[in-house]
């Protein structure tokens, strides 16, 4: 693997941004520095899942597709949601189909939002 890695980078630029170039800029530009580490800090989360997971989120999307009977070369996300939205899931998966929309929300919020994880599990 060559280092450093994507989300490696990413976490070096948003400390630089966040300690050496936020206490030279003006104030009222405060704000948006803080926008753009937190968006830094997001995608390097992304990028580290992303090589640690390998695609866990759309292969259990996409196990759960199969079995409901999908055709679909690589089916995924989007598959699933029009399945939802046309109410095309049998009534005996729908236990499974909240497990798994419960695991995909839980792994968006672990890139997105982490601290909500926490808050929630205490």
């Amino acid at each position: 693997m060559n280092r450093p890695a994507g989300d490696e980078l990413l976490s070096v630029a948003r400390r630089a941004l966040l300690d050496e170039l936020l206490p030279l800029l003006p104030e009222g530009k405060t704000y948006d520095v803080l926008m753009i580490a937190n968006a830094m800090a997001i995608a390097a989360r992304e990028l580290a899942a992303t090589q640690a997971a390998g695609g866990q989120g759309v292969d259990q999307a996409a196990s759960f597709l199969r079995a409901q009977g999908a055709q679909s070369a690589e089916p995924g996300e989007a598959e699933l949601a029009a399945l939802i939205r046309r109410r095309d899931i049998d009534t005996s998966r729908h236990s499974s189909l909240r497990a798994l929309l419960l695991s995909l929300t839980q792994a968006k919020l672990a890139l997105s939002n982490p601290k909500y994880l926490r808050h929630e599990a205490n």
